[in-house]
């Protein structure tokens, strides 16, 4: 019970009041202090009528405390009967608050497929949590958080927060981590990678400080290299970047058979190598109208370099005359074909003719560069018939798919992409094909080997690929690709199909025919395989936690096979199907829930050190022993001890109603101001008569 006020007049009214009543109050008392104490007792209680003073009685309901309870569900804690702990200890720890007199308990539960975040859960909890009625929290977790380091943050609580401990405290678990891990790489250029293998204890405290474990190094799932590495130690190796695209480097140590899991004991490292530049050494033979087509094609893309010469010495002219008088610029062939030639991604010859500027030597290292893993595209027109020819050339013409069987072909046909074609990435897909462009020439061939994508007139070959020992060689047997770029005849795609035949033969990832790749779509995952076969192999499946499954997949369009895997777990997938290997993930490749593992009591303790709470370990086998429970008062600044855990009373209560009810009735105030003022006057008028 309290007392207020609720004034029957304005404030300005009632100071104004005061003022002139002290005055008065002060002027009776001077000519006469008896009256004038009367006097100033009226003044009062007009006042006090006034100011109309209430008694303010309010009904309250006690409210519980409240104490959260808070259990990590994540991944981790499905380790070493962790979970079972935790049940255990949700269980326990009711009974003992339910034990307990006022007591509010608010279970709150929190999961991490991929991390766990534990100060996230912990202000979510409290943001439904009024503070006035907290009274403690209890967290039951392994100590491993992807949010830690938010754990010193004030959070603003007077009531203690306990860590439980579901961990044992002679855990151990050994991991390997990347240190410096490249994304990218530029092709023909090693990329610095380095990682550590740890031995770690509870708290992530090294154990095992001398000694080693056995690492396996895989490069696109062959393994290349299996040595010691010891504990603690950054290693370093440099990884080869042979070829553009996706190279996939793994690297997994060798497990303990007391670990708590070996799902940390592999890290991938996918790096996707790019050409810094793609050289191009474009060989013209004669200047022709589809010389320019190339030269525009290649010099339109800003990262292709392109070197261009055009061999401009006549057949007629006399042999005897020196290459000097007869070029523009001397032609550096020496410098080109047998000191340089290996620094190329590409060598193209258009309608090349042979004229005595390339010698033998010259030709024997052309094709050695193809089997060395080089890409060579023959663009030809008449001059691919006849002893001039370049399949004249025998240090060359054993690489060439196909030789000449006769002149040119002069006959109008539209190209047509064969049904191999139709399945192959480099022409597959062209728009338009009903629509294309006649051209007028072509070369008759005898095709020994490669795959034929388009054909010209009477199902003639037109486009032949094939590869010679590492490398790749291409054949065109026309020379009126220029006519779509004129867009004779209705034109065609050229500049999409020459594009594809280069960087084909340049072997970029994407145009690769015989490829497999894996992608997550949700918690699905998608099995893609590209292929000139019929019918794909079987891909065999490598699952998160080590199971093979084999899938066959269904064709969604011409050489292109899939399949939809549902509902999987995360984690990392690896497939193969005959020498083709991928590699995908569902959710995070390393999620970092399952990167620590063992039990942690430092990277939270701060919530705990600066609300005066406690951690305590709790795994007893499958089940858990908790400390004991006690209600302390507010002020106390002890509030836990090793055996205890202290919850605050915080003696809210709820406001039902407020009655107020005046302090003295008017009457009263009244009587009283009549009362006074009656007792002066007498006092005053008993002076005078005397």
């Amino acid at each position: 019970m309290n007392i207020s006020f609720d004034p029957l007049a304005p404030l300005w009214v009632l100071g104004l009041f005061i003022l002139v009543g002290a005055i008065f109050a002060g002027l009776s008392i001077w000519r006469n202090w008896r009256s004038g104490l009367l006097r100033a007792l009226a003044i009062a209680a007009l006042l006090g009528l006034l100011i109309n003073p209430q008694w303010r009685e309010a009904e309250e309901t006690p409210l519980d405390d409240i104490v959260l309870v808070l259990s990590d569900l994540s991944a981790s804690q499905s380790l070493d009967q962790r979970d079972a702990v935790t049940t255990s200890a949700v269980k326990q720890l009711t009974e003992k608050l339910e034990s307990l007199e006022n007591i509010e308990i608010r279970l709150h539960k929190f999961s991490g497929e991929e991390q766990t975040r534990t100060v996230e859960a912990l202000r979510t909890a409290l943001a439904d949590a009024p503070r006035s009625r907290l009274g403690g929290v209890f967290i039951i977790t392994d100590g491993q958080s992807a949010d830690a380091e938010e754990a010193s943050t004030e959070l603003g609580l007077e009531a203690p927060v306990h860590l439980l401990i579901t961990g044992k405290r002679d855990e151990i678990d050994r991991k390997i981590t990347l240190i410096n891990a490249p994304r990218y790489g530029i092709v023909r250029q090693s990329v610095r990678v380095s990682f550590r293998v740890d031995d770690l204890g509870n708290d992530e405290i090294p154990i095992g400080a001398t000694g080693s474990a056995m690492v396996v190094l895989r490069v696109d799932g062959d393994e290349v290299l299996r040595q010691p590495v010891p504990f603690g130690e950054e290693v370093g190796f440099d990884a080869p970047l042979n070829r553009p695209g996706r190279t996939v480097i793994e690297l997994e140590v060798e497990a303990r058979s007391d670990e708590l899991t070996e799902r940390n004991n592999v890290v991938v490292l996918p790096i996707t190598a790019i050409r810094d530049r793609l050289r191009v050494l474009l060989i013209s033979g004669e200047p022709h109208p589809g010389e320019r087509v190339w030269r525009n094609l290649l010099k339109s893309d800003p990262a292709v370099d392109l070197v261009h010469f055009t061999i401009l010495r006549p057949i007629d002219k006399n042999e005897s005359a020196p290459i000097s008088e007869l070029a523009l610029i001397p032609f550096p062939q020496d410098e080109l074909f047998i000191e340089k030639l290996s620094e190329f991604d590409l060598l193209i010859f258009d309608r090349y003719t042979y004229r005595g500027v390339l010698s033998s030597f010259h030709f024997d290292n052309i094709a050695r560069f193809v089997d060395q893993g080089g890409a060579v595209l023959i663009s030809s027109g008449p001059e691919y018939n006849g002893s001039l020819s370049l399949a004249s050339q025998q240090n060359l013409s054993f690489i060439l798919p196909a030789i000449p069987i006769g002149g040119a072909i002069e006959k109008p046909f539209r190209p047509a992409v064969t049904e191999l074609g139709d399945r192959h990435p480099v022409t597959a897909g062209l728009p338009e094909q009903s629509f294309w462009g006649r051209w007028l020439r072509t070369m008759p061939v005898l095709k020994l080997r490669g795959q034929t994508l388009m054909t010209g007139p009477d199902d003639t070959p037109l486009l032949i690929l094939d590869r010679v020992g590492e490398g790749r060689i291409g054949l065109f047997l026309s020379d009126h690709v220029w006519l779509w770029a004129r867009g004779f005849d209705g034109g065609g795609p050229h500049a999409e199909l020459l594009r594809r035949i280069a960087h084909w033969l340049m072997k970029e990832p994407e145009l690769e025919e015989e490829a497999l790749s894996l992608h997550s779509d949700g918690d699905a995952l998608v099995i893609e395989r590209r292929t000139m076969a019929n019918t794909p192999s079987t891909v065999m499946l490598t699952h998160p936690d080590g199971e093979q499954s084999d899938h066959d997949l269904i064709e969604v369009e011409p050489g292109k096979f899939a399949v939809r895997l549902e509902n999987l777990p995360r984690g990392l997938y690896r497939a193969a199907s005959d020498e083709l290997f991928a590699i995908g993930e569902i959710g995070l490749a390393a999620a970092p829930e399952f990167i620590d593992v063992v039990s942690s009591r430092k990277k939270l303790a701060p919530l705990a050190e600066n609300t005066g709470g406690g951690i305590f370990s709790i795994q007893r086998g499958d089940a858990a022993k908790l400390p004991s429970i006690r209600k302390i008062r507010g002020n106390t600044t002890t509030r836990v001890a090793e055996d205890w855990a202290g919850i605050v009373t915080r003696n809210d209560a709820r406001l039902e109603s407020v009655k107020e009810v005046p302090a003295a009735p008017p009457l009263l105030w009244l009587v009283l101001i009549g009362a006074s003022l009656l007792a002066a006057w007498r006092i005053e008028g008993g002076k005078r008569r005397k």
